[in-house]
């Protein structure tokens, strides 16, 4: 995992330039029906689809887990597998049925090996398939790791003028300011009294280099991993690396929303099989 990353952040340097009686009865089912509507009433129904985007390395088996959780508390249903092959050729597979509440994309890239901006690009060709299939304006992002980086590189990155809207974005273990035992060590990052990460490191300096092109007051859950072992870090991210999104991101009327999940199930690959994060994600995109 770790030889894998940093092929990964040696390769980002080079190419990205460029979550009893009838009436009682009676009375009892009317009480459970209007209990069922008060439970159900919280969640709200859009047509905003939500895009799942892996990471490094990652595959379907990455988003599985949220998107399961998705359709079974918050009444979302994935309508299409987005599958990009490795010379970047989207297969839509699946339906889309006008009116479908909550409607998720998974993504998945064959090469899940690429550097982030090639991921960027691949993602854009996603999004613009799936708007010639079924139009829709706004779109949401729920990313874990690698895929956080491409996702705001995306953002960052001049599209067609008919591309659709950032409406919000989830980030999960997102590797902003460096990968630990690759470019970044345990405890060795800080914040500055003004948030600024006191060491920068290549993708961050890169990101922050056209940070002006990112949308404005876009929506954004940052999702925080911390084993509590004394590294301050999901094991591969750590928590400054992660956090510092929200400096980079500054001056953009971001509305920002933070998270931080404790303990072994918040380790870097076990945060999208974690129930609790799931359903974080799930509240801040459809609760309301």
């Amino acid at each position: 995992m770790r030889k894998l990353f940093r092929w990964f952040l040696l390769g980002v340097v080079v190419l990205i330039g460029l979550s009893g009686c009838g009436r009682t009865t009676k009375r009892s089912t009317s009480q459970s029906a209007s209990t069922t509507q008060k439970k159900a009433a919280p969640w709200i129904t859009s047509s905003v689809p939500t895009f799942y985007v892996h990471g490094f390395q990652g595959s379907a088996n990455s988003t599985n887990t949220l998107i399961q959780h998705a359709e079974k508390t918050a009444h979302a249903h994935k309508v299409l597998v987005a599958t990009v092959s490795t010379s970047g050729q989207v297969t839509l597979t699946g339906h889309w049925a006008a009116k479908t509440r909550n409607p998720i994309i998974q993504v998945v890239f064959k090469n899940n090996l690429a550097q982030y901006d090639q991921q960027s690009a691949w993602l854009s060709q996603v999004i613009t398939a799936v708007k010639a299939r079924h139009n829709f304006n706004r779109y949401n992002v729920v990313a874990h790791s690698a895929g956080c980086v491409a996702t705001v590189n995306l953002l960052m990155t001049k599209q067609a003028s008919n591309f659709p809207t950032i409406n919000k974005l989830v980030t999960i273990a997102g590797p902003f300011d460096g990968v630990v035992g690759e470019d970044d060590v345990a405890n060795q990052n800080s914040f500055l009294s003004n948030g600024q990460p006191k060491y920068q490191h290549a993708a961050y300096q890169l990101l922050a280099a056209k940070r002006q092109r990112f949308p404005r007051h876009v929506h954004l859950l940052n999702i925080v991993g911390n084993l509590d072992d004394g590294t301050n870090s999901d094991s591969l991210v750590t928590n400054v690396s992660a956090r510092s999104i929200k400096y980079l991101l500054r001056g953009t009327g971001l509305n920002y929303t933070e998270k931080d999940f404790h303990g072994k199930n918040a380790q870097h690959s076990k945060l999208h099989e974690n129930a609790k994060v799931a359903l974080a994600v799930d509240r801040y995109l459809w609760h309301r």
